[in-house]
C-alpha cells in the first residue's frame, strides 16, 4: 500500500480556497469533517461540486454534500479568516468554539471540500488533517496507484490542479527504527503486550541484554511512533516535485528519525515494573 501526499490548487468558488487566497498569510487547518444529518435525502451532485441552492444552514439540507468540519486557524488574520467564512455563499455558519494563543478553532457548517467526494466516489482514504495555505491545500492519501490516479482524474475534472509532493511506502518497518522493531517484535512475541502480561519489562530487558531503563525508553519511543502516525495518519516523506499528469507514484520513501535514538538509563524507569508483577505501564514518560 502506498502514501501519497499532494498538492492541490483549490479552484474559484471553493470555500477553502476563496477564504484561504482571501487571507494568504493564514494557515487554516480542516482537522475533521463529520456529514450532517439528513445529508442523503437526495442524490449528490453527478460532479461533486460545492455549490448551494442558496445561503444559510436550509440551503444544506441533505443533497450528499454537506458536512460540519473542525477548522483550525493560524497566523496574524484569524479575524479575518473568521469573517471571510461567515460571509462565503458556500458557507452556512461558522461557530468560534475555541481561542488559545496563535490558534482559533471553529465549526463551520458547510459544503463538503471537493477533495471528499473525489475521495469517496473512488475509495481512497484521507488522513484526518488537510492544511490549506494561500489556496493550495496538503492532503495524504493511502491508496493503490490506480485509486490515486483516479482521484486525480476526479479533481482534475473540477478544476483542481494536483501535484505530488511525495510518495512512499506504508509500512511499519518504515516507521520503527530496526531496533526499536526487532525489541517491540520480541516483546510481543515474549507475551509483553498480553494481558495479563506473561512477560515483565525486566525479563525481557534481560533477554535482549539491555538495560531495564534503556529497554523501557526504547519501548516508549517505538510506542509514540506508533500511536502517533495512527493518529494524525502520516509519516515522515522524502520532498518531490512531480507534477500530476495521469501517473502517481515513483518517488522514493525515506522515513526520517522523528526523535532523538540516544539510550539513556533514566532514574525512574525502575519505578514503572516490580519483578514478578504485572506493570501497570510499559515505559517511563519522555520529558
Amino acid at each position: 500500500m502506498s502514501r501519497t501526499r499532494l498538492r492541490l490548487d483549490l479552484p474559484a468558488g471553493s470555500w477553502l480556497g476563496d477564504v484561504s487566497r482571501g487571507v494568504p498569510s493564514a494557515t487554516i487547518r480542516v482537522a475533521e469533517t463529520i456529514a450532517l444529518d439528513g445529508d442523503a435525502r437526495r442524490p449528490a451532485d453527478d460532479d461533486g461540486s460545492e455549490a448551494l441552492d442558496g445561503d444559510g444552514p436550509e440551503a444544506l439540507d441533505g443533497d450528499g454534500s454537506n458536512v460540519a468540519a473542525t477548522v483550525l486557524v493560524g497566523g496574524t488574520d484569524r479575524d479575518r479568516v473568521e469573517d471571510a467564512l461567515r460571509g462565503h455563499e458556500r458557507v452556512a455558519r461558522a461557530t468560534t468554539v475555541e481561542r488559545r494563543g496563535d490558534g482559533r478553532t471553529l465549526r463551520v457548517v458547510c459544503r463538503a471540500p471537493v477533495y471528499l467526494p473525489a475521495a469517496r466516489a473512488v475509495g481512497l482514504p484521507m488522513a484526518s488533517t488537510v492544511e490549506v495555505v494561500d489556496g493550495r491545500a496538503t492532503v495524504t492519501v493511502v491508496g493503490d496507484r490506480d485509486r490515486v490516479e483516479a482521484f486525480g482524474r476526479r479533481l482534475a475534472g473540477k478544476g483542481v490542479t494536483v501535484g505530488v509532493a511525495a510518495t512512499g511506502v506504508d509500512g511499519p518497518d518504515r516507521t520503527l527504527t530496526e531496533a526499536q522493531r526487532d525489541l517491540v517484535f520480541d516483546a510481543v512475541r515474549s507475551g509483553y503486550y498480553d494481558t495479563p502480561r506473561r512477560c515483565t519489562l525486566t525479563e525481557l530487558a534481560e533477554a535482549n541484554g539491555i538495560a531495564k531503563s534503556t529497554c523501557s525508553e526504547t519501548l516508549h519511543r517505538a510506542e509514540g511512533r506508533v500511536m502517533r502516525r495512527f493518529v494524525d495518519g502520516t509519516g515522515r516523506f522524502d520532498s518531490a516535485s512531480d507534477r500530476v499528469g495521469t501517473a502517481v507514484a515513483g518517488t522514493a520513501f525515506s522515513e526520517t528519525a522523528a526523535f532523538d535514538e540516544r539510550d539513556a538509563d533514566g532514574p525512574d524507569a525502575d519505578d514503572l515494573d516490580a519483578d514478578g508483577d504485572d506493570p501497570v505501564r510499559s515505559a517511563a514518560t519522555e520529558p
